[in-house]
């Protein structure tokens, strides 16, 4: 067996900590090997849960699908306080496509990746924060993972970029499982993070991320065993869905009524023809962007939307036009489709990681 070479052991800070880590190519791994230094970030987390910030830099990986350009190994962990007295399910999470730079309050758009002079990233990857904290709560492991790197660059293959990415993520929770790898530091985990109950979640393009790493032909890293995948209204950018199936994973799909991509999240079932479990939810007046705080206006930046057509939003009565053919119903403010998201999300991995 090929083992890289190890870097020099250090303990983590309360604030932060950076270890160097190079992972050797002559392992022959079929992953790009990562490159550069990890800085590791604790935030203040609640009461019940604790959060952390793992960062390699904007260029440390380059996932296939890309043509050889590099992007961001980046996440925010989200855990019990109380790690003790077991192993805990591990549940990805991954964004869609938005706007991955910007100077204050303007996005900075067309400019590539990384970000280009006083441009910074749009932390889209932190929208999720109150479904990982609901998730932690319940005694899972939660990572959401960075990928604008992605988003700026891709062209037609960003769904295999995007499940490439989950893989290597993965890759390096397998191996902080027995203490080894570029992610070692963070030792609390180890003992007590179980790779055999894995969830991804997905959202728009993430959405479409985990659906192709859910797919029947997709090979996951060694000692990752996936036990459930759900999709908050995906868009299948590049994934051939008259050709490849969904039949080994139980799958969810959920998407909000005033969605356009509503009707996009009805394919994956189609393609899931044969398998044993398959839900596909409406959330009534729900729209795409108010799942991620980082897209919703109040919560995000100046930049963010109420992503609902002009023409169909503010009905009488604070209706919107429904997609899927049910009239004009009440929209949903952003907690309430925020309540809706963490209902589904704890329903369906409690029923597929317990």
């Amino acid at each position: 067996m090929c083992t890289p070479a190890r870097a020099p052991r250090r303990r983590i800070l309360l604030a932060t900590a950076i270890a160097a880590v190079t992972l050797a190519s002559a392992c022959g791994s079929p992953q790009p090997e990562v490159v550069g230094s990890v800085r590791v970030t604790a935030q203040s987390g609640t009461d019940r849960s604790a959060q952390l910030t793992y960062d390699f830099g904007d260029s440390a990986y380059a996932p296939p699908g890309l043509d050889g350009k590099r992007v961001e190994l980046k996440a925010s962990v989200t855990y019990p306080r109380e790690l003790a007295g077991g192993k805990h399910p591990l549940v990805m999470l991954l964004h869609g496509w938005g706007d991955t730079c910007a100077v204050g309050d303007k996005p900075v758009r067309g400019k590539g990746w990384p970000c280009a002079g006083e441009a910074k990233p749009v932390d889209n990857f932190l929208g999720y924060g109150y479904l990982a904290e609901a998730l932690a709560e319940r005694g899972y492991i939660v990572v959401s993972v960075a990928a604008n790197g992605i988003q700026a660059q891709e062209k037609t293959g960003g769904h295999t970029a995007r499940a490439a990415l989950l893989d290597k993520h993965l890759e390096m929770w397998e191996r902080l499982s027995g203490g080894e790898g570029p992610l070692r530091e963070l030792e609390q985990f180890t003992g007590h993070v179980d790779l055999d109950r894995v969830g991804t979640l997905g959202h728009s393009r993430g959405g479409g991320g985990v659906l192709a790493q859910a797919l029947d032909g997709h090979e996951l890293p060694p000692g990752v065993h996936l036990r459930g995948t759900l999709a908050f209204a995906p868009a299948l950018n590049g994934i051939k869905t008259d050709k490849e199936r969904i039949t080994r994973v139980p799958l969810s799909l959920v998407a909000g009524t005033c969605d356009a991509m509503w009707e996009d999240s009805k394919v994956p079932v189609a393609m899931a023809a044969g398998n044993p479990d398959v839900e596909h939810h409406d959330v009534p007046g729900g729209n795409h962007n108010f799942f991620n705080t980082v897209w919703t206006p109040g919560t995000g930046p100046a930049f963010a939307t109420d992503d609902v057509a002009v023409e169909k939003r503010n009905r009488p009565g604070g209706r919107c036009e429904s997609t899927n053919g049910a009239g004009a119903v009440p929209q949903l403010g952003p907690a309430e489709q925020r309540e809706a998201a963490i209902r589904y999300a704890t329903a369906f991995f409690d029923k597929h990681l317990k």
